[in-house]
């Protein structure tokens, strides 16, 4: 099953990931071009865009076992 995946880089060298069914490429570039001090909706969650440093987005195949997901592109 392919999936969008947004990965955050923190300030403190930590990665958080979110899973997209349909191209997040769009809520992306909303959340760059916020003031900063603003949080982002993810999930179940809420991010401090203010501790990101790198926000990355892939198209995967999920693995069935919950292990590590194979990466097809970079968005």
């Amino acid at each position: 099953m392919e999936r969008y995946k947004v990965i955050f880089e923190f300030e403190n060298g930590k990665e958080e990931a979110a899973y997209f069914t349909e191209s997040p490429v769009s809520r992306v570039n909303d959340w760059v071009e916020r003031e900063r001090g603003h949080w982002a909706r993810v999930e179940n969650s809420l991010i401090n865009l203010d501790n990101v440093n790198v926000i990355k987005v892939a198209l995967v195949e999920l693995d069935p076992n919950g292990k590590e997901d194979k990466l097809i592109e970079w968005v």
